[in-house]
């Protein structure tokens, strides 16, 4: 599911990937402690609460959720199997963590639905105008800093900031795109 916003370029995504990162005194210049974030994101953004649920709280398909509420809040829901998946080190997990971090924090930076009607993924024509690219986009920064993973491989992607390959090819993907 889809919500359309207001855009957000690529390079504006990465300046805020990197404020995000300071905001959490990020020591590692390549690994972002999602976990930490997680359990810490609440001292920082009061209007972001978290939670551990049991896996079958959700539906099979959703490893997390972030949940508004009327009040300008957000409560991030993460399956039990994903966290311990996150605390263990594998970068899927950690993703989906960072990506519903991300929701949460760009809906408070004003990138709200602007339309009532939710769209199917892929469906919006200007992916800088969709929620889910937007916290997609932001995730990888987060996860894989741009200029500090500069001409790394995919596997020194992977092993330095702990992602998943597919991360790590999306990633490759961006300095591709600038130099063709």
């Amino acid at each position: 599911m889809d919500y359309k916003t207001k855009p957000i370029s690529r390079l504006d995504l990465r300046k805020i990937a990197y404020w995000f990162r300071s905001l959490f005194k990020t020591r590692n210049k390549y690994r972002f402690d999602a976990v930490g974030a997680f359990e810490k994101i609440h001292s920082i953004f009061p209007q972001i609460t978290v939670e551990v649920v049991e896996n079958d709280y959700l539906p099979e398909n959703v490893p997390a959720r972030c949940v508004p509420d009327f009040n300008g809040n957000y409560h991030i829901e993460v399956k039990d199997s994903v966290y311990v998946g996150a605390c263990d080190g594998i970068g899927g997990y950690r993703n989906h963590i960072v990506h519903e971090l991300s929701h949460a924090v760009l809906c408070l930076l004003g990138f709200t639905p602007i339309l009532e009607r939710s769209f199917n993924d892929n469906e919006i024509p200007n992916r800088s105008e969709s929620m889910e690219w937007q916290a997609k986009a932001l995730c990888g920064e987060i996860m894989i800093p741009y200029e500090e993973t500069r001409g790394l491989s995919k596997k020194k992607i992977i092993s330095y900031c702990q992602v998943s390959e597919a991360s790590a090819e999306m990633r490759l993907k961006l300095d591709k795109n600038i130099s063709e």
